[in-house]
């Protein structure tokens, strides 16, 4: 009979490996989410990067304007037509001044109002500034001083380009830096970095100093993450910036992977209950086909498969099928009724346990006919006598069903593989022959 389904009607080691096979999806599932989101937030990162070189170098170019000016005029430049440029350069946030330094002293500067410290200050007399300014004339393009404190207050970049005179005879002559400083973080406003937070993103933009390897930040969310973040460069002249950003609910998605977790342990859980079922609901058509309902041992369908299967195997081992009828059975059904002899079927099946053990596997054919398979080792005439008088002795002793005394005895006969046939139905005649020959001889 199956058990009730219960919280023990399960598999246990379907259950586990049901918890198995989900660990290894779900870290798997991890793993290739991790990687996604990754690969977007490199993605996102290279967008922000190249708006922020876009913007800077639009930035930067602005100094171009004023360079022309001071080309035009064969490096001459009146105050007013200055100013007039410069302000047409104010069309964005950030810029704090747009100056140009005569021979790399700061002579024009707008607007002039909080800038009057740096007039008539000298690029090339400032430990800070005059490394960044050599190096824009020797590469003859725009270089960048900063992002640090600005002499005239606040935090932002100088962008200098050196404007070189070109003469006729192909000399040229410098004359000065075109200028833009900018202030920081202001100037990046275009670039939208605040809006990495609506999509899920904290952020920093950052470079090292110029003088040792200390981080200074240029702009950052209010905000941060301990995950490991991914970077990305930013080309400025003479400077490289990164961008990090690191996502607010990090890599790893741990409530979907709770919730990936529960699911597979329920699923686990189910189908570890629903093997169980089909394993018991096999195990009792298995009872049921192959079974003896009354005595438990095993039916003449189940005799018919097993013989007939060791016989079709390449290598066929000798074996003995002994063959029992009860005498006087039908009297003792008359006498005491179906009941008591049913009852004593199984009493007799259980004897034959006692003799057999575990050396045989026992059968009923039917009413009151039984039926031993042995493995054969040694001598078959041995065997046979030994197994006669172990059952003689088991059946000396009576009965006792229902406080009723019964004395029976058994006919036995018996077949051996190959000697006596090499099939089903020939080693079961001849065990039949010989036991009814036992029978009449009594």
């Amino acid at each position: 009979m199956m058990k009730k389904t219960g919280i023990k009607a399960f598999d246990i080691k379907v259950f586990f490996g049901g918890i198995i096979i989900t660990c290894c999806l779900v870290a798997y599932s991890a793993f290739t989410s991790v990687e996604m989101l990754k690969r977007d937030a490199r993605h996102v990162a290279d967008v922000y990067s190249a708006r922020s070189e876009m913007l800077l170098n639009s930035l930067f170019h602005k100094t171009d304007v004023v360079e022309a000016i001071v080309l035009a005029n064969n490096g001459e430049l009146s105050q007013s037509v200055f100013e007039n440029v410069a302000k047409s350069l104010f069309d964005g946030d950030g810029i704090r001044a747009v100056q140009y330094l005569p021979g790399g002293i700061v002579e024009y500067c707008y607007p002039l109002q909080g800038n009057e410290a740096v007039i008539g200050s000298s690029v090339f007399n400032d430990p800070k500034r005059r490394k960044d300014a050599l190096l824009a004339l020797e590469t003859r393009e725009t270089a960048l001083s900063g992002p640090y404190n600005l002499t005239q207050g606040g935090f932002g970049l100088i962008g200098r380009n050196p404007v070189f005179l070109t003469r006729e005879n192909t000399d040229e002559k410098f004359l000065g830096f075109s200028v833009i400083i900018l202030d920081l973080p202001a100037a990046l406003k275009p670039i939208m970095l605040e809006e990495l937070q609506k999509y899920g993103y904290y952020y920093r933009l950052y470079c090292k100093s110029e003088d040792s390897d200390n981080i200074i930040i240029i702009d950052q969310s209010k905000e941060s993450s301990a995950v490991e973040p991914i970077s990305c460069s930013i080309n400025v002249p003479n400077h490289v910036w990164a961008l990090d950003l690191m996502p607010i609910k990090g890599w790893i998605d741990w409530t979907k992977i709770c919730e990936e977790l529960l699911v597979g342990l329920l699923i686990s859980f189910l189908l570890a209950v629903i093997f169980k079922q089909k394993r018991d609901q096999a195990k009792v058509l298995y009872q049921f086909a192959y079974t003896d309902g009354l005595t438990g041992l095993f039916n003449r369908r189940w005799l018919n498969e097993k013989i007939e299967k060791r016989l079709s195997v390449f290598t066929k081992k000798p074996f003995i099928i002994f063959y029992f009828d009860l005498n006087k059975f039908k009297q003792v059904n008359d006498s005491y009724g179906h009941f008591l002899g049913n009852e004593l079927l199984r009493e007799f099946g259980c004897r034959l346990r006692s003799v057999f053990g575990d050396d045989a596997a026992l059968v009923r054919m039917g009413g009151d006919e039984f039926v031993a398979v042995v493995e054969l080792h040694g001598g078959c005439r041995a065997r046979v006598e030994y197994y006669k008088q172990l059952l003689t002795k088991s059946l000396a002793e009576p009965f006792v069903v229902d406080d009723v005394v019964i004395n029976i005895s058994a006919s036995v006969g018996w077949a051996q593989f190959p000697n006596d046939g090499e099939d089903y139905d020939n080693l079961m005649k001849v065990a039949d022959e010989r036991m009814y020959i036992n029978k009449r001889s009594r």
